[in-house]
């Protein structure tokens, strides 16, 4: 499965369930060659982070955070890139404050995974800290693992087995749609779900691996069609494509002046599959100009 459809979703999923308790970084860069932490979260105030709509994120999220989602089992070398994202904001936070910082005002990492080996863990020092599946590596490192196939089953952790894979990720999908539908954040993830699937149908090429996951989101997708048919929401799935194709760019871009927004909302539909394709290439809002006009 090509990392940018996940990417995407752990992205807006991290973006949706803290930005109201503090500033939400979405690919926030690091001084060096080009290297973009991909969630950097700074909470307002940690006593307001709360346990019963965030779950085991209420506790990974008390202090500043680096959060770093990996849809297959990270590799030794991932991992060494993600602490180097760490340690170059460190050193990066110690010059703009002008003093050497407490560990404690330091942001730490979390380096979240579908799954890792117990080969990878012994490498880098991981241990328990006391929860299935959260480990901590070398003392002073202020790094940890998040083994996301290990977490237990419960309430608490269904924010981060949203993110894991094969069975795990469908038992998370059978208990989102199970909470109840007032919860504004069943409704959000739901959406972006819904997204992660119109996504793959339109950018990637479909294997084994995700004709398995389509099948997982069935009935998630059957759930969002109706709950969208219930609020008299005339979305449907080209509706669906332009959301995503719209959040694509700005994740690339920042944000978008009103008049592209709107040209991009009335694309035929194909040209729409086009660009969903093609936005991978722009760096520049001046290239989507360019492009936008040769369609035209």
């Amino acid at each position: 499965m090509t990392r940018q459809p996940f990417d995407e979703f752990s992205k807006q999923l991290f973006e949706a369930l803290l930005t109201p308790y503090g500033r939400v970084t979405v690919d926030r860069t690091v001084p060096g060659e080009s290297r973009r932490i991909d969630i950097y979260f700074e909470p307002i105030n940690p006593t307001q982070l709360n346990p019963a709509e965030l779950g085991q994120l209420a506790q990974l999220s008390q202090t500043k955070s680096l959060f770093e989602p990996f849809r297959n089992p990270p590799t030794s070398a991932e991992v060494r890139s993600c602490v180097l994202k760490l340690y170059l904001l460190h050193a990066e936070l110690h010059r703009a404050a002008n003093r050497t910082l407490l560990d404690a005002e330091l942001p730490r990492l979390w380096i979240v995974a579908s799954s890792a080996s117990s080969q990878l863990l012994a490498d880098f020092g991981g241990q328990l800290d006391g929860e299935d599946g959260i480990y901590l590596f070398d003392r002073g490192g202020r790094t940890g693992l998040i083994n996301i196939a290990e977490l237990p089953t419960t309430e608490e952790t269904l924010w981060l087995r949203l993110l894991g894979k094969g069975t795990t990720q469908e038992q998370a999908i059978e208990e989102l749609l199970l909470l109840p539908e007032t919860n504004p954040k069943r409704s959000t993830a739901l959406d972006l779900l819904v997204r992660w699937r119109i996504s793959i149908e339109i950018t990637a090429t479909v294997n084994q691996e995700e004709e398995q996951f389509l099948m997982a989101l069935s009935q998630a997708y059957l759930e969002w069609e109706r709950q969208t048919r219930t609020q008299g929401i005339e979305q449907g799935i080209e509706q669906g494509k332009v959301v995503l194709v719209l959040m694509q760019l700005r994740s690339r871009l920042g944000t978008l002046p009103q008049s592209l927004e709107t040209q991009i909302q009335h694309l035929p539909a194909a040209t729409l599959d086009q660009l969903a394709i093609a936005l991978l290439d722009f760096n520049t809002l001046e290239e989507l100009e360019q492009w936008l006009q040769a369609q035209s």
